[in-house]
């Protein structure tokens, strides 16, 4: 729909909200023998033909569809999230993690006959999850048969070769508020698991080895490069939880003792100076069949119902806004405001929504930039979920602007991502330009003034 502020002013499409518009401000000026547009400052001292038209549309034309997202940094993150999700809409999805591990202590002897009694990988919770933690999960652990550094960058599909031996096969329901007890002490939330219980060969390879490598981190790390911490794929339900692994009671301890002592401990803490490494994996086509058929199978003609975007590398959406350029056939235009409306399917509440989400323009060698309009100053630019609304909104003036005024740019098209998405796994289903049954639709609402 399009209404001028001044007089309406038909665009190609036309509205019956305009035409209530119209006739709310002819019956309100009635009593007057000529007709006052709104919004013009100082029209009663202007000359008629000087006065500057403003008009307001929601009728530019924007679509959007749904593609799977790229890989993302996944190393030394904030915090790290564990665990196995089945989505009934996006399918299934896990999240494992790489880890060193340092010495408490350099030069550490275990002393005359030392036995493993057991070893434990405790892993500190935040607090937060998400899904359903009352379902079941079982970890695996293995030890990391490759390297990882500290001085490197790495992305979430990364793979890092293990043996084949698996230390855990631990069934637990996450219990991310819940203190533990251990040796009489109580402690914050942590998840606890038993690496000798299936096997003591990772608990004999610590203590048997050459006193010389525990003279310093460097040489303990290149003989015991780290853990490989994974989860089985549940089959409904399930849920992804945070744990802060560089809190100190994230570490691995081996209980021992030897030819003097009972009851002896040494901790293998991760730390800011270990390197650790987040691994996202999506199985989509366990999703529903739209979904499979706009994401998995490229039909990207089902963005006009709906789309789609997922954070850990899951889902990204491609928004394209094609006829800017054209705005400049009716003269000088200047955009009051412009922005992006971005409604959620009222039909999908199932999980949690993204707390943002993050625009970006598309550049010409596929990278992304960007927009004008974000300057990082303040919520001004937008992408907050608004719950009342159950949407998001951007404002891209300055974006469209520079459409208009230079149809020689090349437009292609905005990519839609959850912000943070390499710590949070959060998901929306939005309408798209057309939707089958709500009324809110993807669109764009728009003020500007015809200068000319």
């Amino acid at each position: 729909m399009t209404k001028s502020l001044a007089k309406i002013k038909s665009l190609p499409q036309k509205s019956i909200k305009g035409w209530f518009f119209f006739t709310f401000i002819f019956l309100i000026f009635s009593f007057s023998s000529c007709y006052k547009p709104a919004g013009e400052i100082g029209a009663i001292i202007q000359p008629e033909d000087s006065k500057l038209q403003v008009f307001w549309t929601d009728t530019a034309f924007v679509y959007a569809y749904s593609i799977p997202d790229d890989t993302l940094k996944s190393s030394s993150l904030s915090t790290t999230l564990f665990g196995s999700i089945m989505d009934p809409t996006f399918g299934h999805s896990t999240a494992s993690f790489y880890t060193q591990f340092m010495l408490e202590k350099s030069g550490h002897r275990f002393g005359e006959n030392a036995q493993v009694d057991s070893l434990v990988l405790q892993l500190r919770y935040t607090g937060n999850s998400y899904g359903d933690t009352t379902t079941h999960l079982t970890a695996n652990v293995f030890q990391m048969e490759g390297s990882i550094h500290i001085d490197s960058i790495y992305n979430s599909n990364i793979n890092i070769p293990v043996f084949p031996t698996n230390y855990a096969e631990y069934t637990f329901t996450p219990k991310p508020h819940d203190s533990i007890v251990v040796g009489g002490d109580t402690l914050p939330a942590a998840l606890r698991i038993n690496l000798s219980y299936l096997s003591p060969d990772l608990g004999n390879y610590l203590i048997n080895i050459d006193t010389t490598l525990m003279d310093t981190n460097d040489l303990f790390m290149d003989y015991f490069k780290g853990l490989y911490v994974s989860t089985l794929p549940v089959g409904t339900g399930g849920s992804l939880v945070n744990l802060d692994l560089i809190n100190n009671r994230s570490k691995m301890t081996l209980y021992y003792h030897n030819n003097e002592e009972d009851s002896l401990t040494f901790d293998y803490p991760i730390t800011v100076i270990t390197q650790y490494v987040s691994k996202y994996e999506h199985n989509r086509e366990t999703g529903d069949a739209d979904f499979v058929q706009q994401v998995v199978q490229g039909d990207i003609a089902l963005g006009s119902k709906k789309f789609y975007a997922q954070g850990i590398a899951g889902v990204a959406s491609i928004i394209h806004i094609p006829n800017m350029p054209s705005w400049n056939r009716l003269g000088d235009v200047a955009l009051n405001e412009a922005k992006l409306v971005l409604p959620g399917n009222s039909s999908d509440t199932l999980y949690k929504a993204p707390i943002q989400m993050a625009l970006a323009e598309i550049k010409e060698d596929g990278t992304y930039g960007f927009l004008i309009d974000d300057n990082g100053q303040g919520n001004y630019f937008g992408g907050d979920y608004n719950a009342s609304t159950r949407s998001y909104t951007f404002r891209i003036t300055r974006y469209l602007q520079s459409l208009i005024d230079d149809p020689a740019i090349n437009n292609n098209g905005l990519i839609l991502i959850v912000k943070g998405g390499s710590i949070y796994p959060n998901r929306f289903v939005f309408n798209g330009h057309d939707p089958e049954s709500d009324t809110t639709r993807l669109h764009l609402e728009i003020t500007y003034t015809n200068l000319d």
